[in-house]
């Protein structure tokens, strides 16, 4: 595998993925699909194609309310002189798709400029009825009161997200944004993105009593459709039935490079590898399936479970990349992220000694110039990889994986921080081909590796387990963890004899009266993209204490067995201390919405 990988191939990928504006739905989403399904038939992956799914704004997926489809054809936002003559063109869909805030609707507007700051209270708005608002905060948040309330025209908004510690150095980054997918007609609008620089331009004008008149015309909108999810397998042998699945996102605006056009390439340069290798017989076929999947973040992968449940069910592991080539210019650290504490599971080990063999050999090459398995691109830097390997962070499609409705192990390859992620400077200069064979390398190795296991290899794996364990009982001891981290680790192993005799997770004995279990109907994550099960079905989401990573594993906790105060006492042992009235309140709002179902 080290031999073949090839970042070259990959950054080309890269560069090919990143001229389309990748929106779910879209038509460029369906080019960049057609493109992946079509490299996929030509490395030899016969069955590749396009699983559509309908997306329409009414259908749900489990715990994801499908979104339309979404497509702009034209966006243009001038300067007028006072005679109503163009000056300056401030922003332009055909030079750069990001100035468009995702699900803006079609309109034109010739209007005067106002500057309502944050815009988040009825006070920032003084006589902006017809006109152009200028605000700091992210379109979706201020829509209902400027254009449901007040009746301006448009948003211009200069919002900034993504902090990190090279924030705000850059004041020319055209940043990523929002309005709300399911916002009432009331408050459809649309809303132009801009740099911090034009915006402190136009405020400072604006302070001197400068009349601003702009021109803004969209022709865009939502309309039904479709997730169009590429995928292919590389069939098993013994064991094809089991699957183990490569998984990233498709979508994202153009040019989206590193955010995840990356991510897309190393596993579509993983499917070319592992199935060169097995083609030729330099690599035995796996005994399980392997599949690659390309679908929009979050929502695709909730519509795939929910929508193909006999796919869900044959899922053994997840490998999930998002962002795997940032090279030097994106401050970039990559990471081997770990699947819940909740759900101890070896494939996270598995990773990491994967992981930590190409941080030694990269690391030697770098110091001595001579190693067995350097991993290096001939267009890509020397520098070793440096991963670090983390437990769990939330924010992609792995948290879908890992949820108890399905309760995939999974794993999570990802650059953080990166400094022009969702910004027009996200593009394929900034990506390092050598990272990305070496991120390939890790996930194809990780999974050919699950998909050939066999109990004879259950000996080094337990000697596996076991270095590892005792790494972690150090960090418990610390923590004074020690009860949680026994646990842990009798679960790890559990987990091995589990994923190798495909035998379910069972328990005979009786619930007690004071636990909760999931509510097998309902499937998926609360949180997802554009639309929040939860905020939408429970009316004080507000009021809830509990924070997010501590709400998703509260939910994984919940298994009919345990009580309230265990899942506390878990969630203590995995994120610091916890009040048990926080968890309480939780786990009681998700019986109100039937999400769990209390067993008292």
């Amino acid at each position: 595998m080290a031999n073949e990988v090839s970042g070259e191939t990959a950054k080309r990928t890269v560069e090919g993925l990143s001229r389309q504006h990748r929106m779910r739905g879209s038509r460029g989403f369906r080019n960049a699909a057609d493109q992946v399904v079509a490299e996929l038939k030509r490395y030899g992956l016969a069955d590749a194609h396009i699983e559509s799914l309908p997306a329409d704004g009414k259908i749900f997926y489990g715990t994801q309310r499908s979104r339309p489809a979404w497509n702009a054809e034209f966006a243009e936002l001038w300067e007028l002189d006072a005679e109503g003559a163009r000056v300056k063109r401030l922003a332009s869909w055909d030079a750069a798709p990001i100035v468009l805030a995702q699900d803006s609707f079609s309109g034109e507007a010739t209007a005067p400029l106002v500057d309502v700051g944050a815009g988040t209270r009825d006070e920032d708005y003084k006589d902006v009825k017809g006109k152009l608002v200028l605000t700091s905060s992210m379109p979706s948040a201020i829509a209902p009161l400027a254009i449901g309330r007040f009746g301006a025209a448009g948003i211009i908004s200069y919002a900034q997200n993504q902090r990190t510690g090279w924030y705000g150095e850059d004041e020319t980054l055209i940043r990523w944004g929002h309005l709300d997918t399911f916002a009432p007609e009331n408050e459809r609008t649309f809303a132009f993105m801009v740099s911090l620089q034009t915006a402190r331009a136009l405020q400072a004008r604006l302070a001197r009593g400068e009349t601003i008149r702009m021109h803004a015309k969209v022709i865009a909108g939502q309309e039904p459709g479709e997730y169009d999810i590429a995928t292919a397998t590389i069939p098993g042998s013994d064991l094809r039935q089991q699957e183990i699945v490569f998984s990233c996102h498709l979508d994202h605006p153009r040019p989206g490079a590193n955010d995840n056009a990356s991510g897309c390439a190393a596993i579509l340069e993983a499917a070319r590898m592992l199935s060169k290798l097995i083609r030729e017989e330099r690599l035995p076929p796996p005994r399980r399936t392997l599949r690659f999947v390309w679908p929009p973040e979050i929502e695709g992968t909730l519509a795939l479970l929910n929508g193909r449940p006999e796919l869900a069910h044959r899922i053994k592991a997840a490998i999930h990349l998002d962002m795997v080539g940032g090279g030097p210019e994106t401050k970039a650290i990559f990471h081997v992220t770990r699947g819940p504490a909740s759900q101890p599971s070896f494939v996270y080990d598995v990773a990491q000694s994967v992981g930590m063999l190409v941080n030694d050999e990269t690391a030697r090459y770098a110091m001595t110039g001579s190693t067995r398995w350097p991993l290096l691109a001939s267009d890509g830097t020397k520098d070793p990889l440096r991963a670090a390997f983390v437990p769990l962070t939330l924010g992609s499609d792995h948290q879908v994986y890992s949820d108890s409705s399905w309760g995939i192990p999974a794993i999570y390859l990802n650059d953080w921080p990166d400094r022009y992620i969702h910004t027009n400077k996200d593009v394929p200069a900034n990506i390092d081909s050598t990272k990305l064979g070496r991120a390939a390398f890790i996930a194809a190795a990780t999974g050919y590796a699950l998909a050939i296991i066999s109990n004879d290899d259950t000996p080094a794996l337990h000697e596996m387990l076991d270095a590892f364990a005792l790494e972690r009982r150090a960090t418990a001891l610390r923590n004074k963890t020690l009860k949680f981290a026994d646990w842990y680790e009798t679960e790890m192993k559990a987990s091995l004899a589990r994923f190798i005799d495909n035998t379910p997770r069972t328990s005979n004995q009786p619930p007690p009266t004071n636990a909760y279990r999931r509510n097998p109907a309902i499937k998926g994550t609360m949180g997802a993209f554009g639309y929040d099960y939860f905020t939408a079905h429970y009316a004080k989401a507000k009021e809830i204490r509990l924070g997010e990573e501590y709400r998703y594993e509260a939910l994984n906790l919940v298994d009919g067995r345990r009580t309230v105060k265990e899942i506390r006492d878990l969630l203590a042992a995995i994120y610091g201390d916890v009040p048990l009235p926080d968890v309480e309140q939780y786990l009681a709002a998700l019986a109100s919405i039937d999400v769990v179902q209390s067993l008292r």
